[in-house]
């Protein structure tokens, strides 16, 4: 065996000596400071053994980023990128019925716990370790606890389904037999079309729900005409089913509030955002809308929709009628896009 072997298999052992030695030190420390708070990643004064695993692999994989037996130039660690990993991390902090923000807690605690374990033992700077160590510890947790949000917010979708096909059935079965008498004509059109809709299947794209729901036709309501200009985008999963809930509920408005005798939808695609806009022929509403607010639970929560996908919600309502003005992010647009937005805009202004 050559000298230089020698060398390599001390380097190995004193490595692999030092990184049991960190990981020890880190889980007693970060067990001792989850104690203390009361955390639920403890269990009987012990650290639960899924979440002890979880912890030794990413410190593990920091260790050996930081003694360089892998490139840690690039400081994204892999795990970030591992979309079944975030899943399955999601998957078990839903099965333990955390609180959302408990894997931005303990990664808190992990990073403090791991942080003068690490420094103490690597031959390295300290702002180094605690660039490679942050990416490593939040490259894991953030991903999950995004994963996991969303799953809880799959999750309460199934929930306000199901109270959704419910309420369908008792309308139908409770509220429409009352409703009779040609005083009741209209209420009782109001009440078909609404549980028809709540009865209907979760939006499946947009605008394609939205065509569908703007063909449903009832004699005595006022017709949805939709019109699309440029060519068609698309929007995030969320946008999408946020979108076609305000749309709706601008709709229910402008029939049941405004009375409507036409309600027209448009949707102006452009590279980097949708614009759209619903438009009633009513009365409109005694005071502005955004005043109007605070006692309308619809306004209240088409704004907080809005504010869900980060798009922007505007009311305008005179004697002539309402227009609800929602400007959505599009997927996937590039920076070149919003000089192309401007364009669109122009060439729409010249049409008109």
């Amino acid at each position: 065996m050559t000298d230089d072997s020698l060398l390599h298999d001390r380097t190995h052992t004193s490595t692999e000596s030092g990184l049991a030695e960190a990981i020890d030190e880190a889980v007693e420390s970060a067990s001792a400071l989850l104690l203390e708070r009361g955390d639920a990643a403890i269990e009987d004064g012990e650290l639960d053994p899924v979440f002890r695993a979880h912890v030794i692999e990413i410190l593990t994989e920091a260790w050996t980023r930081l003694a360089g037996l892998r490139d840690y130039g690039h400081l994204q660690a892999p795990a970030t990128l591992d979309l079944s990993l975030m899943q399955a991390t999601a998957d078990v902090l839903l099965a333990q019925g955390l609180h959302p923000a408990q894997p931005l807690v303990s990664a808190n605690v992990l990073f403090e716990a791991a942080l003068p374990a690490f420094a103490a033992r690597m031959p390295v700077p300290a702002v180094t370790v605690a660039q490679v160590l942050h990416a490593s510890v939040f490259g894991r947790f953030v991903p999950g606890a995004l994963a996991y949000a969303e799953s809880l917010r799959t999750q309460l979708g199934g929930v306000e389904r199901v109270a959704q096909i419910r309420l369908a059935r008792q309308l139908r079965e409770t509220v429409l037999p009352e409703l009779a008498g040609e005083q009741s004509t209209r209420a009782a059109t109001l009440v078909r079309a609404l549980s028809w809709d709540l009865g209907r299947p979760a939006p499946s794209g947009f605008p394609e729900a939205l065509l569908e729901y703007a063909g449903h036709a009832e004699t005595a309501l006022a017709p949805v005409e939709v019109t699309e200009i440029g060519a068609r985008g698309q929007v995030s999963p969320a946008a999408s089913e946020e979108l076609h809930a305000i749309t709706v509920e601008a709709i229910r408005n402008a029939r049941r509030h405004a009375s409507a005798s036409r309600i027209d939808v448009v949707l102006l695609w452009r590279p980097s955002t949708l614009l759209l806009t619903i438009t009633d022929d009513g009365h409109g509403a005694s005071a502005p809308l955004e005043d109007l607010a605070s006692a309308s639970y619809g306004i209240t929560s088409m704004r907080q929709r809005a504010a869900l996908v980060h798009a922007r919600i505007r009311f305008e309502t005179n004697d002539t009628g309402t227009t609800v003005t929602v400007t959505c992010p599009t997927v996937a647009h590039t920076a070149a896009d919003s000089k192309a937005d401007v364009e669109v805009d122009a060439e729409v202004n010249a049409r008109a």
